[in-house]
């Protein structure tokens, strides 16, 4: 076949697999030269002559000659069927670092090609006498096509076949034969390509966090790939392509049973032990959660409730120590103080009159009372844990669960802890509430953020979406043809037969030429996609779930304020004085009705103390997100009757 027109089908001078034929009898030739003669000599004149069909054969010579000898004339005559002139007449053209070598091919022409794989080409020629530098032809250019041969045996129409690189040249000293492999250079010419075309034509998804970071184009690509029901190499030009496995738009070349060499057809069932129609893979998402809390403390009583028990009054540089011993929490703008104002008051009770004298000096050093307020952050790692189930339920209803489980991935986000906890200056900076908490979800730049996290779940949900659709493709349908060379790895091909109907894309091809049997031909494989008769299914695209909640509890109203209450000594009932309990402002009576000069007396002091930082939001967590996926398996058409 050449491209959709068949030529050549029929090896020079006989069908495919049939014997030489024998020369039939009674032949002739006429046979026109002339033989010039300078001395005399015995001459025998050897070659071939061919007959197309039965005739007489009958030799004419014109012979010159300068003196009296005697000539003898050998004649080997083979003769072949008058078929050499019913097919188009085909021949390879083969360049050789940019020289025409296609008379000095010999044997056999191979080219392979396998979806996703290199090109690789095959053939043997015999050099032109004189010295041979075979390193020279290490990583020359080679082309290979297959022409149509005019009446004259000019080759016209050539279709290409191959386009690549000498690989390896391997010389026979003993046949003076040198045997070439050569390569279509699918990685070296994928290395070269820039990313935006990887981007462009293979699309797909590619997060560093499930494939690392690519060295090059090639490992990029590879990346990407993992997640495309497509493949990527070279066409027959050496250009790069990508084909998807189901090729919806494209053009079908069909093949009947005319088309295909008669016992070639094939089919190789897929096993079950390599079918995966569940995928179950994990994401794990760490960052830190950047958290803050503002709480206030406050303190005020009544000049009548101090000068009331002749109570001492607290003073600003208690108030200002206390409030400056709060471990871990700064404080916010300035202390409010309660005023007190100067004058002299009285108090009465059991202990007698108290006079307690405030002068105008002492009034700006004391306080009835005072606000303040508080921030602490800290830094609370979250680990967020995608379990993410991939799955093509039709299957599974048609030959059972066989599940896989793909190695998860991790995302960590790096974050200088103590740089953000102890430089005021430290960015992300947070916006505090008056009261209250504030917290930040940091990924840091674009590697590790939230869309990185987002995209690293659907880059795992399209590989094990791949890996379902790549295991549901392994039904081969194989066939042979008269070389073709629209066959090819883009290419869907529907064999139609009586036996069997099939449709699917090519994965894998051998273009074979004989240059000295005269035979060519295509061996092409098709990915058959699917399993037994299934009915409509479900599809989804593998968008990244959402992210999981937290169910902490939001802290009471008791989180955001501290501890100060006030402790009175040396009145009836008091109990003895315990620093850890008695938070606040302590002082004794002098009067009142409550004074109890035997009770025990407290001192002087002031303590504030901050409330606690619960678990709930400091250690850390781990948060749960379940995610499922359907995919559907495309169909593609095999059937197969028994006559």
């Amino acid at each position: 076949m050449y491209g959709a027109a068949p030529y050549g089908t029929t090896p020079y001078g006989a069908a495919p697999g049939s014997p030489e034929p024998a020369p039939p009898s009674g032949a002739s030739v006429s046979l026109g030269f002339e033989i010039v003669v300078v001395e005399a000599a015995d001459i025998a004149l050897g070659f071939d002559v061919v007959v197309l069909e039965a005739a007489d054969i009958s030799l004419g010579f014109r012979i010159v000659a300068i003196e009296a000898l005697d000539i003898g004339l050998s004649i080997d005559i083979t003769v072949q069927s008058a078929t050499i002139t019913s097919p188009q007449k085909w021949q390879p053209v083969v360049t050789l670092a940019g020289v025409d070598v296609s008379q000095r091919i010999t044997g056999e022409i191979r080219i392979d090609a396998d979806e996703g794989e290199a090109r690789t080409a095959s053939f043997i020629m015999r050099p032109a006498p004189g010295p041979l530098t075979l390193p020279d032809w290490t990583g020359a250019a080679v082309t290979i096509d297959i022409a149509q041969q005019d009446s004259i045996g000019n080759a016209v129409d050539a279709r290409r076949l191959f386009t690549g690189v000498v690989d390896v040249p391997d010389l026979d000293v003993a046949e003076q034969l040198v045997a070439f492999e050569c390569t279509d250079q699918l990685q070296q010419v994928v290395r070269s390509l820039p990313r935006e075309w990887i981007d462009t034509n293979v699309g797909g998804f590619y997060s560093e966090a499930v494939s690392g970071e690519p060295v090059d184009t090639l490992q990029y690509a590879d990346a990407r790939l993992a997640s495309v029901p497509a493949s990527l190499d070279l066409d027959p030009y050496q250009s790069a392509r990508v084909t998807p496995w189901a090729i919806d738009s494209a053009a079908i070349l069909t093949l009947t049973e005319s088309s295909i060499i008669d016992g070639s057809l094939r089919v190789e069932l897929a096993g079950r032990a390599n079918i995966r129609n569940e995928v179950e893979t994990v994401l794990q998402y760490r960052f830190p959660r950047l958290r803050a809390r503002v709480v206030s403390v406050n303190f005020e009583r009544t000049i009548n409730q101090y000068t009331s028990q002749g109570l001492d009054i607290p003073n600003r540089a208690m108030i200002e120590q206390a409030l400056s011993g709060m471990s871990g929490w700064q404080l916010r703008g300035d202390i409010n103080i309660v005023p007190v104002d100067p004058g002299s008051y009285e108090s009465s009770g059991s202990g007698g009159t108290v006079y307690t004298v405030i002068s105008a000096t002492d009034a700006p050093q004391l306080a009835l009372g005072f606000a303040a307020r508080f921030s602490n952050r800290w830094v609370q790692w979250v680990t967020e844990e995608y379990r993410l189930n991939v799955a093509a339920q039709a299957s599974i209803d048609a030959l059972g669960l066989s599940r896989a489980t793909f190695d998860g991935a991790v995302l960590d986000a790096e974050f200088d802890d103590g740089a953000w906890l102890f430089e005021s200056d430290a960015e992300p900076a947070l916006t505090l509430p008056t009261t209250g908490d504030v917290s930040l979800d940091y990924g840091g730049d674009g590697r590790t953020d939230r869309a990185a996290a987002q995209n690293a779940a659907a880059t795992l949900v399209a590989q094990a979406r791949n890996e379902i659709l790549s295991s549901h493709r392994d039904t081969h349908v194989s066939a042979m043809t008269p070389l073709h060379a629209g066959i090819d790895l883009n290419q869907r091909i529907e064999i139609d037969t009586p036996r069997l109907s099939a449709l699917g894309k090519v994965i894998g091809l051998t273009h074979r030429m004989d240059i000295d049997a005269g035979e060519h031909d295509t061996e092409f494989a098709v990915a058959i996609s699917g399993f037994s008769a299934v009915g409509l299914q479900d599809d989804d695209e593998p968008d990244a779930p959402a992210a999981p909640t937290d169910p902490t509890p939001a802290p009471g109203s008791a989180a955001y304020g501290c501890i100060c209450d006030m402790y009175v000594g040396q009145v009836s009932g008091a109990p003895e004085f315990d620093e850890a309990l008695m938070i606040g402002f302590s002082t004794n009576a002098r009067a009142g009705s409550e004074f109890d000069a035997g009770a025990p007396a407290y001192p002087y002091a002031l303590s504030v103390q901050a409330p606690e930082i619960e678990a709930a939001v400091r250690d850390p967590i781990t948060l749960t997100q379940a995610a499922s996926y359907a995919v559907a398996i495309p169909q593609d058409l095999l059937e197969i009757t028994a006559l």
